[in-house]
């Protein structure tokens, strides 16, 4: 399938970062089994080469975009993990900067979720480099629970043991209700009160669970905060994604800074997948293809071209 694009920028050669997500943008079959196509490092390395700085940024955690990174075989590339809340060293596999809920917080979450859904929903979390969650969360998962993990009793009391624990990302899974049914019932009717807004940041990546970061907390927040470092601004930055959870770091590319308003100019470029979430190409001024044709690939093979 050949891009579709939507008002595409003429000039992508002030381009100096490349941010994309993994599952459904950028890697190519399952969350387990999906790779990155040779196109697709193939660019990787040519962007590379120019000076082109490359971000992953997933809402996987860091034992699941091992493989990925290791795939791309880059010498600079970033790795955004927990849909913002862990930025990660792609050497050392060290988590280098953290964005976490505060534990009170993570009790409140987890006690109205138990008292909402009783045993017909479950909890785990991204806990630093570990993973903890309750049986039943482990046991509808059991597909994709191939990675190490720790049993707790309650989520209410047991995702802090220690001083040193810490929760960056909260995973809700239903028996039997689809991601978007169990957000909008989470929105709706566990956290209705608009002043949960201004504590945790729901999202979903894909159609089995929900996730929960703290208030503020997206790969929008470690993409600034990368940016900030490497002194890129936002204009240099081109994104993609296909998930609700990539709406904030599309949107981050597509900033307008005050100046502009009354303009037509964008200043970076937002990156929305064929197959994306609609939600996602709305807002995206940019739409390539689908994930299975290389779709990523294809506009920066377009980048390299302009650099």
């Amino acid at each position: 399938m050949s891009p579709t694009t939507i008002n595409p920028p003429a000039d992508l050669s002030k381009i100096r970062l490349v941010a994309s997500d993994l599952d459904g943008t950028l890697i190519v079959g399952s969350f387990n089994g999906g790779n990155l196509s040779q196109r697709t490092i193939a660019v990787l390395h040519a962007l590379e080469k120019k000076g082109i700085r490359i971000v992953f940024a997933s809402g996987r955690p860091t034992r699941t975009m091992i493989h990925a990174v290791e795939q791309a075989g880059l010498s600079n590339l970033m790795v955004v993990c927990c849909n913002g809340a862990q930025i990660v060293d792609s050497q050392t596999k060290a988590i280098v900067k953290k964005f976490s809920i505060s534990s009170d917080h993570v009790r409140e979450i987890s006690t109205k979720v138990k008292a909402a859904f009783g045993d017909e929903a479950y909890i785990g979390a991204e806990c630093g480099a570990q993973f903890k969650c309750e049986q039943g969360y482990a046991d509808i998962r059991r597909p994709s629970m191939n990675h190490a993990h720790k049993i707790i009793d309650d989520p209410r009391r047991d995702f802090f043991q220690t001083q040193e624990d810490t929760v960056e990302k909260i995973i809700i899974v239903h028996k039997t209700w689809p991601a978007d049914k169990l957000y909008e019932y989470l929105l709706g009717n566990v956290f209705p009160e608009k002043s949960w807004l201004d504590v945790i940041y729901p999202t979903y990546s894909s159609k089995y669970f929900v996730e929960i970061s703290a208030a503020g907390v997206s790969k929008a927040t470690a993409l600034q905060h990368l940016c900030e470092k490497l002194d890129v601004s936002k204009e240099e930055v081109i994104a993609f994604g296909d998930m609700p959870n990539d709406i904030e770091m599309i949107k981050f590319a597509e900033h307008v800074p005050p100046s502009h308003f009354n303009s037509m100019m964008l200043t970076g470029v937002g990156v929305a997948m064929g197959n994306a979430h609609e939600d996602v190409k709305a807002l995206a001024n940019m739409v390539t293809g689908d994930n299975i044709d290389d779709g990523v690939a294809v506009v920066l093979e377009k980048l390299v071209a302009q650099l």
